[in-house]
């Protein structure tokens, strides 16, 4: 190995306690790294993939090991963490534009953000547990996807530390015309905005922010039945926009089982016992503004057959609103914890991460239950954002030969979508 130089100050990482925990993240997929590097500065970052290039070591990075994919998991090599990344923070109230340390937890980042009166909109469930950096290099949603977009939609720049030590910022191009090359390769911000750490390792991230809303309200919407549900998202859709309609920032499915697992919280919240989906929704509004827009979401309940239009819950205060996000956010969180449950006897929780057109949606949902059943999966939660057509099934394994069916289930969903 190449001698370290005094201006390094994390090292590579041998112990076996330590790497155990590195095996793992919020997937039920395991890893096996041989050594992990938590470098503090970009250089450092560089400098420890130079001396993995001249071992022929292979690298791995590694966020804060929220990922449901496995990601994150080094099968052999060293695992790089951006964990140690975490102590730049620039904002700049008047361009709205902040600089990050690709460590920072996004939740952290973003109360700083509002503590200026600005807005960070990307959402992921994972917020209190993922990386900044991470969310770039998966080009995370989120449930105000919907109205926001993804990651890539706020991305400014990158820094980068690449393969061969050199450490560069990649700005998104600015200029009103370019028609040289290939359209897809010309803005190189967005080609590492998703690659998964592919391309390079991630050390800080500059975004574009928004205004802080001046209020907004959320609900739960409960319904008879899922095709329901679905029917109310496509009214909400068909509405959006005009002078009498809705103007959701989030429309999030939640079926059956999630609403068990809700009502297992211990919430105050009152859950309806005939209740078989919820969508949950959001609105922003200008200050003293939530009647005339609680008013247009239950005119869309009460047209909407299948709506438990009496049982609706709304939140139009801070505290509510975190309750009523929290009870969405422990489904997955559950899900993931039953998923690890199943590792020993050869199961897991499989999950999808496909979309399709919202005209599409409710018909491939039906289709897609129906090749759930035909292969004895019993236990399935579907949640997510079926504003965009994209929600989430998780397929709870519970054997080796239910992963390998459920398996089988998802890859004939995923091909079916691209068709």
């Amino acid at each position: 190995m190449l001698e370290t130089s005094r201006a390094v100050q994390s090292t590579l990482v041998l112990d076996p306690e330590v790497l155990e925990a590195y095996r793992y993240d919020a997937s039920s997929c395991t890893g096996d790294p041989e050594g992990l590097v938590r470098p503090t500065t970009a250089e450092e970052a560089a400098h420890w993939l130079v001396e993995a290039a001249h071992t022929g070591t292979a690298v791995t990075p590694c966020g804060l090991r929220s990922s449901t994919t496995g990601s994150g998991l080094a099968p052999r090599g060293w695992t790089l963490s951006c964990e140690r990344l975490d102590g730049s923070l620039e904002i700049d109230p008047e361009r709205r534009i902040a600089r990050v340390g690709s460590g920072m937890v996004l939740r952290d980042f973003k109360d700083r953000v509002e503590e200026e009166g600005l807005f960070y909109p990307p959402d992921p469930t994972s917020e209190a547990e993922c990386s900044v950096g991470g969310t770039v290099a998966c080009d995370a949603s989120g449930a105000r996807t919907y109205r926001y977009g993804a990651t890539h939609r706020w991305l400014r720049g990158v820094e980068v530390a690449l393969l061969d030590g050199t450490v560069v910022w990649f700005r998104r191009r600015e200029v009103d015309k370019d028609a040289a090359g290939f359209a897809g390769l010309r803005d190189l911000v967005q080609v590492f905005c998703g690659s998964e750490g592919t391309l390079g390792f991630i050390t800080q991230v500059e975004v574009d922010l928004l205004e802080k809303p001046e209020a907004f309200c959320a609900g739960f919407a409960f319904f008879t039945d899922l095709r329901s549900a679905l029917n109310f998202v496509g009214a909400a859709r068909a509405h959006d926009g005009s002078p009498s309609g809705v103007r959701p920032r989030c429309l999030e499915l939640l079926d059956e089982l999630c609403l068990e697992i809700m009502a297992s919280q211990g919430s105050g919240i009152v859950l309806p016992a005939d209740a078989k989906a919820v969508i949950f929704f959001e609105e922003e509004h200008a200050a003293g503004g939530e009647l005339a827009v609680l008013e247009r979401w239950w005119e869309l309940l009460e047209g909407t057959p299948g709506a438990l239009a009496a049982d609706t819950v709304i939140a139009t205060d801070r505290e509510k609103q975190e309750e009523l996000r929290a009870l969405r956010h422990s489904v997955p969180a559950t899900l993931n914890e039953e998923g690890n449950g199943y590792r020993q006897e050869g199961g897991r929780k499989v999950s999808t991460d496909w979309a399709v057109p919202f005209g599409h949606l409710a018909s491939f949902m039906e289709r897609a239950d129906e090749w759930v059943r035909e292969a004895g999966i019993e236990r399935m939660a579907r949640y997510g954002h079926v504003g965009n057509g994209h929600p989430h099934y998780n397929l709870m394994a519970r054997t080796a030969a239910e992963s390998a069916a459920a398996q089988s289930v998802v890859d004939r969903m995923c091909l079916e979508a691209c068709r």
